[in-house]
């Protein structure tokens, strides 16, 4: 995951706190393992807790978010992952010079949480060298497909999004909320009443003849 350069780009506090709410049933998911889960409810809680940190100034303010949105972007990644595994695979196979999935999982949710202790009280103290240490900690081992900016879903897109060639293209037609579709095709006529009994009697018709 790359280093997050545009830090007006990272979500909010208040947006970040309503997907981490949103993701939080999916990862507390009765199929994890209770070694997982343990772990998984340490992270969000920590999370949530470092969302409610006083942010007295910039580097503080901009640690909280990109910390948050990198926790709940791995999180949603790699514990989504592991439960699409069988389990028998996640819980015993393990490749050469690896663990089996289970406890790769495990090691790096404990890391994950004793990382998001240290960014707590280092934003809590104000010290901005830790945190800046904890925050490339998090960008170099927690990395993943999605980036931190765009952990908050979005629904609105706006006509500049758009590519039109692409649009003109596939036959799309876009609605009032800016979103291509496809065109719905033209339905056939409904047909007229007595026509199903019509059809009937021509079909008994050449039964009989």
């Amino acid at each position: 995951m790359p280093d997050t350069g545009d830090r007006d780009s990272l979500p909010t506090p208040q947006d970040l706190r309503r997907t981490l709410d949103d993701h939080t049933p999916f990862l507390d998911a009765p199929a994890l393992p209770d070694v997982v889960r343990v772990r998984v409810r340490r992270a969000v809680r920590t999370t949530a807790d470092l969302l409610d940190v006083p942010q007295d100034g910039a580097t503080v303010h901009d640690g909280v978010r990109e910390a948050a949105a990198r926790s709940i972007a791995w999180l949603a990644e790699s514990v989504g992952a592991f439960t699409r595994l069988p389990p028998s695979f996640a819980h015993s196979h393990a490749l050469e010079d690896r663990h089996a999935p289970l406890l790769e999982l495990v090691d790096h949710l404990d890391l994950l949480g004793l990382t998001l202790d240290r960014v707590y009280d280092a934003c809590a103290r104000g010290a901005e060298d830790d945190l800046r240490t904890q925050l490339d900690l998090l960008r170099d081992t927690f990395t993943g497909h999605t980036d931190p900016t765009d952990i908050v879903g979005r629904t609105d897109i706006t006509p500049d999004q758009l590519d039109h060639a692409t649009v003109e293209r596939k036959g799309l037609e876009v609605g009032e909320d800016g979103i291509p579709r496809l065109p719905v095709p033209e339905q056939p006529a409904s047909p007229p009443p007595g026509h199903d009994h019509d059809l009937d009697h021509d079909r008994e018709s050449r039964v009989t003849t």
